[in-house]
């Protein structure tokens, strides 16, 4: 199972964050998290590993504004982290049956251009650009998808061609 959370359009100051666009830029995606996470947790409960062999492997696709913050974009931030924090305590609940993973990429890829740039890093991508969503993103999606993987379960797999280099 992959998914990747909604993400609101365009920045929002602190001091102008009102109820309503925290709970669009950070509850609704938790919400959305949760929910696939129950979703999977069922199956976890009923020994079915769905139409794969093996454990099953849920992946969450976050925007890399979670790891550095990004001004304007505090409810995606505290979202991204909530859902890595989720992230974790499934993979260590879940065990060998279940194996979680995040993909952190840019937020150029899931933001509609109003989004932040890659803020948060000293540099532009070393690659010269955040990748490619075909070619580049699916690729490390099925990678994290691959009972083969299981040993990152838990973790955060940064790919948004060099920006955000950070242990």
């Amino acid at each position: 199972m992959v998914h990747v959370p909604a993400v609101t359009d365009g920045p929002v100051a602190i001091n102008d964050q009102k109820p309503d666009a925290w709970a669009a830029a950070c509850e609704a995606p938790m919400v959305e998290a949760i929910g696939v996470a129950r979703a999977v947790g069922s199956l976890v409960d009923l020994g079915d590993p769905g139409p794969q062999s093996g454990p099953l492997r849920l992946v969450w696709i976050l925007p890399t504004t979670a790891l550095g913050g990004s001004a304007g974009f505090v409810g995606v931030s505290a979202a991204g982290e909530g859902i890595r924090a989720l992230a974790k305590g499934a993979a260590r609940q879940w065990g060998s049956s279940c194996t979680t993973a995040v993909l952190a990429v840019s937020p150029t890829l899931l933001f509609d251009g109003s989004g932040p740039p890659d803020e948060g890093s000293l540099s532009p991508p070393a690659l010269g650009g955040p990748g490619d969503v075909a070619t580049d993103v699916a690729s490390l999606v099925d990678l994290l998808a691959d009972p083969r993987s299981q040993f990152a379960t838990g973790g955060t797999l940064v790919a948004d061609g060099g920006s955000w280099m950070a242990p």
